[in-house]
């Protein structure tokens, strides 16, 4: 099959629709992954070109929320980088649940579910599950459903499994899951009472008193105007001595909010809240 690309033109009309259309500004995006999104989406959807799928934005409001899940690259992987999930269970996660009220941890990149799912076992194994309020963050309803189904790719199974034995978990990693019909299925007992939060392109809803926001893998994706923006929510929602970690190539250097934070890990870009 032949790759369709899509044109700055053609990009720019797509963000104009949906921005007119439904209020989601994607124009400070970095350009060059969003075309490659939209490449995708017109792709796997049967669109002929932009105009295909401008059309169904515009007449069809129901198509969009599928656009929104669509158009958010998917976390792929439990236990990514295994060394920050130990580093936050050895270091970090028993220091900030101390305390009569319920630490809030809030999945604040837009996650497929495993983030989600891999924080959820941490606290588990660590007794911490139920002393804890975990919030995450999603674009879409068909985003919520899906981490809500327990439903993981099987295909990722086996890196799954040899991360979570690289972050030194307790027990066999498909102690979590069953297959049904050759589909793999979480324990979803782990996400009972987590808050989704539908947030928009601009984080317009923060939750506020985060603890530990892991915001992992998601800047790459903006320019620098739309960085500065979001961040500035994101500090606005952690306490000071909280904790924002995001990806290993993510830094909080020449951002609107480096004065806030200081470097607490610089392998796995952890970043802890000025106090003062």
């Amino acid at each position: 099959m032949i790759r369709y690309e899509i044109g700055i033109v053609e990009t720019r009309n797509v963000i104009k629709t949906i921005l007119d259309t439904y209020g989601y500004d994607f124009r400070d995006y970095a350009l060059t992954s969003f075309k490659r999104r939209l490449e995708h989406v017109i792709m796997n959807n049967g669109f002929k070109d932009a105009d295909g799928l401008i059309d169904r934005l515009t007449n069809n409001k129901e198509y969009f929320d599928n656009f929104l899940c669509d158009i958010t690259p998917e976390t792929t992987e439990m236990f990514r980088d295994p060394s920050l999930w130990r580093t936050i269970r050895d270091e970090i996660i028993h220091d900030i649940t101390k305390g009569s009220t319920k630490t809030k941890l809030w999945i604040a990149a837009f996650d497929s579910g495993e983030e989600l799912f891999s924080l959820a076992v941490l606290l588990k194994e660590a007794g911490l599950l139920s002393e804890v309020q975990l919030y995450a963050s999603v674009i879409s309803e068909k985003t919520i459903n899906k981490i809500k189904s327990g439903r993981i790719d099987a295909r990722e199974l086996e890196v799954n499994d040899a991360n979570y034995v690289r972050f030194n978990g307790k027990y066999n990693f498909s102690d979590y899951y069953k297959i049904e019909n050759g589909q793999a299925i979480f324990d979803t007992s782990l996400i009972q009472g987590v808050n989704f939060i539908k947030l928009n392109t601009v984080y317009d809803n923060v939750p506020g008193g985060i603890k530990l926001a892991l915001f992992r893998n998601q800047i790459i994706y903006y320019n620098q105007i739309l960085q500065d923006k979001v961040l500035n929510q994101l500090s606005n929602s952690v306490v000071p001595g909280g904790y924002m970690v995001l990806g290993v190539k993510e830094t909080l250097e020449n951002t609107g909010v480096s004065n806030r934070f200081t470097l607490y890990n610089d392998l796995e870009k952890i970043y802890k809240k000025k106090t003062t």
